[in-house]
């Protein structure tokens, strides 16, 4: 972990000499990655430019002839406090995410969107609504019911409440008081 940091350190000492030379007019600069005795995607000038950039020259390393315009001191000093604020702080808040997701304080048996949706969602509630609510929605739900047409105020079917159907008997009509007993 700490060498990752270290590592994030100093390409933001070249990222933020090179953003500094962007805004400066000269455009992207980098070091030269064939010089030196060991090339590599790297190059030998990135590790030894590191002390020239921290001192603010913003040509240190750089391929020749350098461009013209190169970011003055004071620009590349700026440049590289605030890209290894913003590196850093990226780099924290990757750590605090993958300590959740991965570390040992995670959460542990938790089902995706997905899998949830399939177990508890509309789309399997659907699925199984014949086994959940026959009445409505089972093989025999269509046949037996059948729709009854009844006028306004008509109550001829329904005689009002009776016992055994889910009333109780001290709401019926014709309740009599104790009094009345």
């Amino acid at each position: 972990m700490a060498l990752a940091t270290l590592f994030i350190i100093v390409i933001g000492i070249q990222l933020g000499r090179s953003v500094a030379n962007l805004v400066a007019g000269a455009g992207w600069t980098w070091p030269d990655a064939n010089a030196g005795a060991f090339p590599s995607p790297i190059g030998t000038a990135f590790w030894t430019s590191l002390p020239g950039v921290l001192g603010g020259h913003a040509d240190a390393g750089l391929p020749s002839p350098t461009p013209d315009g190169l970011a003055g001191s004071g620009l590349v000093w700026v440049s590289l406090a605030l890209t290894e604020v913003a590196l850093l702080t990226a780099t924290m808040w990757l750590g605090a995410w993958a300590y959740q997701r991965w570390g040992p304080g995670r959460m542990r048996g938790m089902a995706t969107a997905a899998e949830a949706e399939k177990l508890l969602g509309v789309t399997r509630l659907r699925k199984v609504a014949g086994i959940v609510r026959p009445d409505l929605y089972g093989k025999h739900a269509a046949a037996t019911a059948a729709p009854v047409q009844r006028t306004a105020g008509d109550l001829t079917e329904q005689p009002g409440p009776q016992l055994g159907h889910g009333l109780s008997p001290w709401l019926l009509h014709g309740r009599r008081t104790k009094e009345d007993r």
